[in-house]
Parts: C-alpha cells; sequence; structure tokens
C-alpha cells in the first residue's frame, strides 16, 4: 500500500488508520460543516466515479450515506484522473487499490457497512466486480464472467459459445498472425482495436495490410487510458450497417431497457473523402420493428455474459444478417447520457443504477411486472439528439462556438460543449479527435429538433458558425504544445472509428479539454 491508499478530508492517513468514525463526510459543493459516520454506518462504494459517474454521485449524496472512492488505478489518463479532484467533495474517503487484500483491509478500517458497490466508469468494471464479490454482496455479477464484459475479444468468443450471434475476429499480438488472418480471410475491411480498453484508444478502419500494421505499431506496448498495457489487439470483421445503443439496468436477471439511440456517421467528407465522422446519436421511440430486434438481441447478450445487476450500456450494429455485437460496456452511458435519459423518459439512469445495486430493485422489478409478459416501454416525453459538431474549415477560432450556436436561436438547445475556445486552433474535421464539440438538443417535438438540427449543419458549411483567422490571435494560448500537435498533425490515412459518447476523453487527452470543469459538472436537471 503507498502513502495515500487511505484517505479522508482530501488528505493521506497514517500507516495506522483511525476508526472509521473519524472519517468525515466533504461537503460537495457549497462548503459547509463536515459530517461524521458512526461504526457501523450504511457506506456505499462508488469505483473510479468519472465521467458519467458523478451521476452516480448526485444520486447518492441525498441520501446522506458515505460514499467511498475507490480508485482502481492512479496510472489512468489525465481526464480520470483531473475527474478525482474536481469530484473529491462527494467522498468521505479515499481508497486507492493496489490488490483486492489490501482494499478490503482499508475498506473495513473505516468500520462502515457496505450496502453497494458501482462502477463509475470503464477503467472501474473489473475493480467494482471483485469488491463486490469479496463482500459478499447479493447485488453483484460474477467474476467468473469478468472479462467477457470487459474484453473485446472473449465477450465475442462468449457470445459464440452460448450460440448467440457475434463477430469473426482474431485475437493476437503478433503481427505476421494478424497478417495472415486477415489475407486467408481476404475480405476488406476489417476493424483493429484493443481488447481491453476505452476512450481515446484507438480503434481503426483497416482497408488493407498496411493500416492493421499502423494500428499494430501504435498499439502494442502502448499504456491505454484504463493504465494496462496493451499486448494484444483484436481484428475483426468489419460490421457493415447502422450503429444503435441499447442502454439498461438490471436486477436479478430482469433487464429494463431505459433507452434506445441510433448512431449516425458520414463517410467521406469534400475535405478527406477517406474518414468517417461521427454525426451524433437521437434516442429512438421505446418500440418499433428495429427496436424491438436490437433489444431482443441485447437481452439474450446480457445474460450470455453474466450481467445480472446494474447498468450496462451496448452498442450494436444492424447488419444485413441481424444486430452484432460491437462491445459491452457494464457502467452508465458516458458523457452527458444519464441525465439526457432522465430529461426525455423522467428517469435517469443513473436513478435505475441505484435502484439495482442498493434498493433491491424495487422499481425495476414493480415495471417488469406491470409490463409482463411483454417488456417495458420506457416513456418517451421529450426527443434527445446529441449532434457532433463539424468543421470543414481550419484556424484560430476569432468567435466562441458557443456564442456562434446562440445566435442561432434554436429552441431545442440544451447545451453546448465546445473542444476548442476562442483564440484556439480549430481542426478540419476528420475523426472524434478532430470534432468542434458537440451539441445537446431535448424538445418535446421530434420536428423542432430536426428544424434545429437542420439550421446548425447549415451554419457549419456556411461558414457562419466557425469564424477563423490563420493568424494567431491575442487570445491565442503561447507556447501551447498541445496546439502545436494539432496544427502539425496531418488527416490519419485509417479513420478512428469512435462513439460520440466517449468525446470528452479524446478531448481531454488531446489537451483540448473542456475549460474549467463545465462538462464534467454540468448537470442538466429541470430542464
Amino acid at each position: 500500500m503507498g502513502q495515500t491508499a487511505l484517505q479522508a478530508n482530501g488528505k493521506s492517513a497514517s500507516s495506522s488508520p483511525p476508526c472509521g468514525g473519524c472519517f468525515s463526510w466533504l461537503a460537495s459543493q457549497h462548503g459547509g460543516a463536515a459530517k461524521t459516520f458512526a461504526p457501523g454506518s450504511p457506506a456505499v462504494i462508488v469505483v473510479d466515479p468519472y465521467s458519467s459517474g458523478r451521476f452516480l454521485l448526485y444520486e447518492l449524496q441525498p441520501r446522506g450515506v458515505p460514499i467511498i472512492c475507490v480508485r482502481s488505478s492512479l496510472k489512468l489518463g489525465s481526464f480520470f484522473l483531473q475527474a478525482y479532484e474536481k469530484n473529491k467533495g462527494y467522498f468521505a474517503a479515499t481508497v486507492d487499490y493496489s490488490s483486492l487484500e489490501q482494499a478490503m483491509k482499508d475498506i473495513q478500517a473505516l468500520q462502515w457497512d457496505v450496502k453497494a458497490v458501482f462502477a463509475g466508469s470503464e477503467p472501474g468494471v473489473e475493480t467494482a466486480d471483485l469488491l463486490a464479490e469479496a463482500l459478499g454482496l447479493e447485488a453483484r455479477n460474477s467474476t467468473a464472467l469478468t472479462q467477457a464484459r470487459k474484453d473485446k475479444a472473449a465477450m465475442q468468443e462468449r457470445l459464440r459459445e452460448c450460440g448467440v450471434p457475434a463477430a469473426e475476429q482474431l485475437r493476437s499480438g503478433n503481427l505476421p498472425e494478424l497478417l495472415a488472418w486477415a489475407k486467408n480471410r481476404d475480405r476488406w475491411p476489417l476493424v483493429a482495436k484493443p481488447t481491453g480498453s476505452s476512450g481515446s484508444d484507438g480503434i481503426f478502419f483497416c482497408q488493407g495490410p498496411e493500416d492493421i500494421t499502423m494500428a499494430h505499431e501504435e498499439l502494442i506496448g502502448k499504456m491505454n487510458p484504463n493504465g494496462i498495457l496493451n499486448l494484444e489487439l483484436v481484428l475483426q470483421e468489419f460490421l457493415d450497417g447502422t450503429e444503435y445503443i441499447v442502454d439498461t439496468v438490471s436486477h436479478e436477471g430482469k433487464h429494463l431497457c431505459c433507452a434506445v439511440w441510433a448512431y449516425t456517421k458520414r463517410k467521406g467528407t469534400p475535405w478527406n473523402p477517406h474518414c468517417i465522422v461521427s454525426e451524433g446519436n437521437r434516442l429512438l421511440p421505446p418500440s418499433g420493428e428495429k427496436q424491438d430486434l436490437l433489444i431482443d438481441y441485447t437481452l439474450k447478450v446480457l445474460d450470455a455474459v453474466g450481467l445480472r445487476y446494474g447498468p450496462c450500456h451496448t452498442e450494436i450494429m444492424l447488419t444485413a444478417r441481424g444486430p452484432i455485437l460491437v462491445e459491452v460496456n457494464a457502467r452508465l452511458h458516458g458523457l452527458q447520457g444519464p441525465s439526457l435519459i432522465g430529461m426525455a423518459t423522467g428517469t435517469s439512469k443513473a436513478a435505475y443504477a441505484v435502484d439495482a445495486l442498493l434498493d433491491g430493485g424495487r422499481q425495476i422489478q414493480q415495471r417488469t411486472a406491470a409490463a409482463a409478459p411483454s417488456r417495458f416501454l420506457y416513456p418517451l416525453q421529450k426527443h434527445c439528439y446529441q449532434i457532433v459538431l463539424i468543421s470543414p474549415t481550419q484556424g484560430y477560432l476569432k468567435v466562441a462556438i458557443s456564442k456562434s450556436i446562440e445566435k442561432l436561436k434554436l429552441s431545442s438547445l440544451v447545451e453546448v460543449l465546445p473542444s476548442v475556445q476562442q483564440g484556439q486552433w480549430l481542426n478540419q474535421t476528420c475523426d472524434l479527435n478532430t470534432a468542434a464539440g458537440y451539441v445537446l438538443l431535448v424538445h418535446p417535438s421530434s420536428q423542432q429538433i430536426d428544424k434545429d438540427a437542420e439550421r446548425l449543419r447549415a451554419a457549419e458549411a456556411s461558414g457562419e458558425l466557425y469564424q477563423v483567422s490563420l493568424s494567431p490571435l491575442p487570445s491565442t494560448p503561447v507556447a501551447s504544445p498541445g496546439l502545436d500537435r494539432q496544427r502539425s498533425r496531418s488527416p490519419p490515412p485509417s479513420p478512428r472509428l469512435q462513439s460520440s459518447e466517449k468525446a470528452e476523453e479524446v478531448w481531454a487527452a488531446e489537451d483540448q479539454g473542456l475549460p474549467g470543469g463545465d462538462a464534467s459538472e454540468l448537470k442538466l436537471s429541470g430542464f
């Protein structure tokens, strides 16, 4: 255990931690008196409460129970570690995980009664499984299938074992073996991706052997944002079709679908004909021919990978041969997803997660029972569209993107989250790393969202949205290595395929994170 293995009130504990009753609650946002928790107090653990994991904190804090933050690793990407500092006030204590034995000792030293363990973001899924099992919690997922829920290759193999349609693939760290498999298969394109990562770790669209070689060179031997060394990659068939997300929360193996999203992608642009750019994702009605097919497939996937408790964010491609899994993510929808689901349907996905893991699944059980023998249909009270901003131009940004969009007076606009600020260098968008940001549209009328989205895209095309200068501006940061890298970087010959929900991590990794923590602190409640 390192010196900071067990912390309370933001300070390192001594080698002999004091009793649990001595650890105090840190007031979250507005300061105030600290609260002391007696030994035996009910408590919860959130492992890596980063990205959308903050919505778990918003749900849990009003309950007045101590929240124990467990950091699975201090080698994670800077985005994750910075999120910890921003949300530190929610935590009654922090435990830094070095081994299961050590973590359990530190947790037991707090002398609180842990009632639930949550995975706050993708890096924390495995650690959350281990802790929940070691604590003997009923609401947990078996560690025997953790890798089927974490590893991008293992989840496909697990589906095959269970008779569920899956992607063709090869898992290897050996470049000749990967090239030989691709040559023998002789059907292009292929997708190369790390086996166990998330966020900004590259996913490559491979048109030939040279792209596989490039992906291997960039990924193998590199530390991914989850703090794990990439030793293998998985080479998979390219799943041609439309991509969807199915958001679920489960309790005792009963799965409640709380949202279905459709992704749209732009294949090729006038400035980069080879790129594939995410345009955004839109919330769909709860039922329909495609939704029914996707949800039925998702429930089989969840059963196969052993997801019996808690939230899951499943990405699926609807191909000519039916739905095929892209990946399982045993945690909340990223970015603003939980809040947007709440705006659109009346219940946040984070609220469902707390119900499943802490409250005995009362709400989930009621809704699934009331809908029997068919499935629960979430109420679509408002329509929602998360739009990725696609810049056709490049230069130093003269006018803040948020101000330019504000002038458009879009009726459905909830928030603008730019990745580039005034004075910074704006790239032509060729992948998610070079996207200009994203916009959240929520409105009771789908026609209004269509109208606002069309107006937004027209402003992009006309140059109204992105006013740039080829010369540095007075507000341009001086000596910014991150910006120098962006200006000198040529568009990738092999486009990266990334989902728009991972934008927050990508931009932070590129040193263009949202200033002042606006994105990570944004709460879209009360709309």
